[in-house]
C-alpha cells in the first residue's frame, strides 16, 4: 500500500497537468451520465428540452450507414454531423429501439471538448480558473441537454475549442504544420456549422491586433494563406456533390432561374436571411415565409417563389429592412434578447436557479421561465470584452472577436439560445476575466477563490447522482398539434414544466 501511494504521489508530481485534464474528462463524464441516468427522454434520440434538427440527422445518419444513395436533395444542412452520428450507428449498430449508445458516446466527445479547453485555457485563465471555467462548462444544464441528444453543437464546440487553442499560439508565429492544422480544423468546423467559415478575417484581426512584434509578418502570411487553402481543400469534396447536386436539380427545371452551382458548404444563406428579416419574423426560427409561398409548407426548388428567395434572400431581407426601419429595430434587439436566453440557463440537473419550467423555442434548446440570471451575466460578458483590449489581459481579445462574430450572425438571421450556447470554449473566459481581474488585487483570494468555486461545484454532481437513483422525473408539454394524430408539432413553440 506504501508503494502504491508513492507511486501515486510520483505520477501526480510528474504529471499534474495530464492528471488533471484526465480528471477533469471524467468528472465531466460522470455528470453528463448521471444526468442521463435520471432523464425521461434518456433513450429517445431526441431530448424534451431539445429537438432540433433530430429527424434529419437520424435519417441522414440510416442512409449514411446502409449506404443508400439519396435523392438529389438541396444542401440545406452541413454534413458532417450527421454523417459522425452514421459512423457512430456503423459502430454500434442501428438504432435499435434505444438512443442511449449515441448520446453517451456524444457525451464522451464533449467531456473530451471540456477536458481540451481546460487544458489550453491555462495559457490564459491559469490552473485555478480553468479548473472554474471547467466546472461551469461541465456543470452547465445548457450543455447538459446540448450533450446528450443529437445536436451538432457537440462536435462544433470541440473546432471551435481547437480553433482558439491554435490562433492564440500562432501570435509568436504559426508553424507549418500549425498552419494545416488550423485549415483542417477550420473546413471541418465549417462542415459542421457553415457560419464557422466566417471566422476567419475575426482571426486575422486577432493575430494582426495581438501578433508579437519580433515575429515577422510575410513569412506568417504565406502560411496563413496555407491554412486557407488547406481549409478550401477540406471543403472541396463537399462542394463537388453540391455542384452534381444542383446541376440536377437545375436540370429538372430548365425554365426556372438556375440555381448556383458554385456552394462550398450550404444554400441557405439567401433564404435564411429572408426568412429572419420580414413583417412575419420573431426574431427566432419562424418558417412562415416558406409556408405561405408553398401549399406543404417544405422547401421545393421547383416552387418559382421559393426559389426566388433561394437566389435573392439577402435582396429581398434587405429590401424590407430599408422600408421598415422602424420594425427592423426592435427585430434585432429580439433577435440579441433571443440570443442571450443561452446565457440565463443554470447549473446542474435541475437547471439552478433558473429551474425547469420553460419553453421549447422552434429548433431552439429549452429556455426558462425565469429569465433573469441573463442581465448579470451579460455585464459580466460586457465588462470581460471590454477588459480584453487592454495590454495586459489582449490575449482574451480572441475570445471577443469569436463572440462579436457570433452576434453579427445573430443579427443577420435567427436569435437562438444555442447559438451561445456553442461558443463556450470562448465566452467562458471572458465571463470569468472580470473576477480573475478583481481577485488578483488580493493576493488571499486569488487562489483560493477559483479553487472554492470550483469546490462548491461538486455539490451538483452529489444532486445528479441523488436524482439519477430515483425514478425519472416527469414532465408536462403543451402546444400547437397536428391536426391528425393529437401529437405536438417538435418544431413549433413548447411550454414545458415539472409535473408535482
Amino acid at each position: 500500500m506504501r508503494r502504491l501511494l508513492l507511486s501515486a504521489r510520483q505520477l501526480c508530481t510528474r504529471h499534474p497537468v495530464a492528471l488533471g485534464v484526465f480528471g477533469t474528462f471524467l468528472l465531466c463524464l460522470l455528470l453528463r451520465l448521471l444526468y442521463l441516468l435520471g432523464a425521461p427522454d434518456r433513450d429517445w434520440p431526441f431530448s424534451i428540452f431539445f429537438y432540433g434538427d433530430t429527424r434529419f440527422f437520424h435519417g441522414y445518419a440510416l442512409d449514411w450507414v446502409r449506404d443508400r444513395p439519396a435523392q438529389a436533395s438541396l444542401p440545406y444542412h452541413p454534413p458532417l454531423f450527421p454523417a459522425f452520428l452514421g459512423l457512430l450507428y456503423q459502430l454500434l449498430g442501428e438504432p435499435r429501439g434505444s438512443a442511449f449508445p449515441y448520446k453517451l458516446s456524444l457525451a464522451v466527445l464533449n467531456s473530451a471538448t471540456v477536458a481540451f479547453s481546460f487544458w489550453w485555457w491555462r495559457r490564459v485563465l491559469g490552473t485555478g480558473w480553468s479548473l472554474l471555467a471547467a466546472g461551469l462548462f461541465s456543470a452547465s444544464f445548457g450543455w447538459l441537454l446540448l450533450s446528450t441528444t443529437y445536436s451538432n453543437e457537440v462536435l462544433y464546440a470541440l473546432f471551435l475549442s481547437a480553433t482558439c487553442w491554435l490562433v492564440l499560439q500562432s501570435t509568436r508565429g504559426l508553424t507549418w504544420g500549425a498552419a494545416v492544422l488550423l485549415g483542417a480544423i477550420m473546413g471541418l468546423g465549417s462542415l459542421t456549422r457553415a457560419e464557422h467559415l466566417y471566422l476567419w478575417p475575426f482571426l486575422l484581426a486577432y493575430v494582426a491586433f495581438d501578433r508579437e512584434r519580433q515575429v515577422p509578418w510575410k513569412p506568417q502570411l504565406v502560411r496563413w494563406a496555407v491554412a486557407g487553402a488547406v481549409c478550401l481543400a477540406v471543403l472541396a469534396p463537399w462542394s463537388v456533390r453540391n455542384a452534381r447536386v444542383l446541376q440536377e436539380l437545375n436540370a429538372r427545371n430548365p425554365d426556372l432561374e438556375p440555381l448556383p452551382e458554385l456552394t462550398l458548404v450550404t444554400v441557405y444563406g439567401p433564404i435564411n436571411f429572408a426568412m429572419a428579416n420580414n413583417a412575419q419574423a420573431t426574431g427566432g426560427f419562424t418558417p412562415d415565409v416558406i409556408n405561405q409561398l408553398g401549399v406543404s409548407g417544405n422547401l421545393d426548388v421547383a416552387n418559382p417563389a421559393q426559389r426566388r428567395l433561394l437566389l435573392h434572400g439577402y435582396a429581398e431581407g434587405l429590401r424590407w429592412m430599408a422600408e421598415h426601419p422602424g420594425d427592423a429595430a426592435p427585430l434585432l434587439l429580439r433577435k440579441l434578447d433571443r440570443w442571450l436566453d443561452g446565457l440565463s440557463l443554470g447549473l446542474g440537473a435541475s437547471d439552478f436557479p433558473s429551474g425547469l419550467r420553460g419553453a421549447r423555442p422552434p429548433v431552439d434548446v429549452f429556455v426558462p421561465e425565469s429569465t433573469w440570471l441573463k442581465w448579470p451575466l451579460t455585464l459580466l460578458l460586457l465588462l470581460g470584452a471590454a477588459l480584453s483590449l487592454r495590454a495586459p489581459h489582449r490575449a482574451f481579445s480572441l475570445f471577443t472577436l469569436v463572440v462579436l462574430h457570433r452576434l453579427l450572425i445573430t443579427l443577420a438571421f435567427f436569435g437562438y439560445a444555442r447559438g451561445l450556447l456553442a461558443i463556450f470554449p470562448a465566452l467562458l473566459p471572458l465571463l470569468l476575466l472580470p473576477a480573475k481581474v478583481l481577485a488578483s488585487r488580493r493576493p488571499g483570494l486569488a487562489g483560493k477563490l477559483p479553487a472554492l468555486a470550483a469546490a462548491a461545484l461538486l455539490l451538483l454532481w452529489l444532486e445528479a447522482g441523488v436524482l439519477a437513483l430515483r425514478e425519472p422525473r416527469s414532465f408536462s408539454a403543451s402546444g400547437t398539434t397536428e391536426r391528425t394524430g393529437g401529437k405536438l408539432i417538435q418544431d413549433d413553440w413548447v411550454q414545458i414544466w415539472p409535473k408535482t
